[in-house]
């Protein structure tokens, strides 16, 4: 028997008997920790193959290289549908400069979270239309995702405050 757990970049596969297995399944959540931990250590070995492979699904370049520095400090409940997530993530740091959909499910991927690219496109259309993220085309044709602007300005207002509070308790 055969059980193989990929998060992120990485993947873990355990083989053995079925006694062996189910004594292997306590231990998945834990090994699920461990390796969302070493993922956002060490984001370089995470966006390769197990084989030492460069994963061409992003290119080369400075984008592929800001994905790699690791997901954005977002926290994520049990509660958060995909869509609560895609929204967090779009409003992190991460999210102010436009996004093509395979940069957010790499991100998606990286979090734990892999979707299909269709899942993920019909995920960002509704938070669209709802009006949680901004979309829009490129010279290619190809759709773009941002936070929304009134986002952005609520997050530097909240910095500015946050800095001046600062400045007045030194």
């Amino acid at each position: 028997m055969r059980l193989r757990i990929k998060v992120g970049g990485f993947e873990v596969e355990f083989e053995g008997t079925l006694e062996e297995m189910i004594s292997a399944i306590d231990s998945i959540p834990k090994i699920i920790e461990v390796t969302q931990e070493a993922t956002r250590a060490h984001p370089k070995m995470a966006s390769s193959d197990l084989t030492g492979g460069v994963d061409q699904s992003l290119g080369e370049g400075p984008v592929a290289q800001e994905i790699d520095a690791g997901p954005p400090p977002i926290q994520v409940s049990k509660e958060d549908s995909i869509a609560d997530i895609v929204v967090k993530i779009m409003n992190s740091p991460w999210g102010k400069k436009p996004r093509k959909l395979d940069e957010i499910r790499r991100m998606l991927e990286m979090l734990g979270f892999p979707l299909t690219r269709s899942t993920a496109a019909v995920t960002l259309l509704r938070l669209t239309k709802a009006g949680k993220i901004r979309r829009f085309k490129d010279e290619s044709g190809e759709y773009l995702y941002l936070q929304l602007i009134s986002t952005i300005g609520e997050q530097s207002l909240q910095q500015s405050s946050d800095s001046s509070e600062i400045n007045k308790s030194s």
